[in-house]
């Protein structure tokens, strides 16, 4: 009877969770099979692999998918990097240490869609304020976000800013926890600063910092709204995600079949990589 109970009290929660996450992924599955374009609702027919055929050997799709993994690698890279850096000046202590913290976590607060109008603004080529930092150096600013070879790192310079608090508060969580007795060990040992951090801090961060790569990972891959106000993934493709990819063809051109595929591939990368970050966690040494 107790496990009954249990069963009821989780009920309402399972359907929740399965009506907002599984529900959705099962139907865009069973939605990727069709030749389905809204614009000829009646037309829908059963292809099978069909969509995941025509979107391996689309050109689009695959430098989509490489504007996909610079965007995702070139962001975690940042991220964990200054998070890192961050961290660790963060946990020593200093005057005003706890109101530069709440200070350094404000981006956190703010919504994806604020900030990609807030760096569009600023990245404006005529009336954004870094266009005219530059010029009071006279240097003439270029079209940020107009031009292929700045977009892409401005769309990843945005997310840098965004994301990287998250990032610091996970690492900087894992600096406070490790034990004070191996470090005091290494200073009567003689060992040097950075000695210490790369035979010591660093390993024994290692699994707090794929936890940190497996959240970031995620958030990363599925990145839609700021870069959709940034650049509505142009200019021509240089930005245009498998996100934007999946949108731009399911809402744009109406073919729900083709933007299910896109969309379902995204999600196996998201597992395949998430599953191998996972392994990473559990086989790293803990302290």
């Amino acid at each position: 009877m107790k496990k009954k109970g249990y069963y009821l009290l989780l009920l309402p929660s399972f359907l929740a969770l399965f009506l907002l996450s599984i529900g959705p992924i099962a139907y865009s599955i069973y939605s990727s099979l069709f030749s389905w374009n809204l614009a000829n609702p009646t037309g829908k027919k059963f292809i099978g692999l069909g969509n995941y055929s025509m979107m391996l050997q689309s050109e689009t799709f695959w430098a989509v998918l490489k504007n996909t993994a610079v965007q995702v690698f070139g962001t975690l890279f940042f991220q964990v990097l200054l998070g890192t850096v961050l961290a660790l000046l963060f946990s020593r202590k200093m005057r005003g240490q706890k109101i530069f913290r709440s200070l350094y976590m404000l981006p956190m607060m703010t919504t994806p869609v604020v900030v990609g109008m807030v760096w569009r603004l600023l990245l404006n080529p005529e009336l954004g304020m870094i266009n005219y930092l530059l010029s009071l150096f006279g240097i003439s600013g270029p079209n940020w976000l107009g031009e292929a070879s700045t977009a892409m790192p401005m769309v990843i310079l945005s997310d840098v800013w965004l994301s990287t608090p998250f990032a610091t508060i996970i690492i900087l969580a894992g600096i406070q926890s490790l034990p004070m007795d191996v470090y005091e060990a290494a200073r009567v040992d003689g060992a040097s600063p950075i000695g210490i951090f790369f035979r010591i801090t660093l390993p024994l961060l290692k699994p707090v910092m794929w936890f940190a790569i497996l959240f970031r990972l995620m958030d990363a891959f599925k990145r839609f709204d700021s870069i959709y106000i940034m650049t509505s993934g142009g200019p021509g493709i240089a930005t245009e995600t498998l996100n934007l990819h999946a949108y731009i063809h399911s809402f744009n051109y109406l073919d729900i079949g083709y933007g299910s595929a896109t969309a379902v591939f995204a999600l196996l990368l998201i597992i395949l990589f998430s599953g191998v970050i996972l392994y990473k966690i559990q086989t790293s040494e803990t302290y």
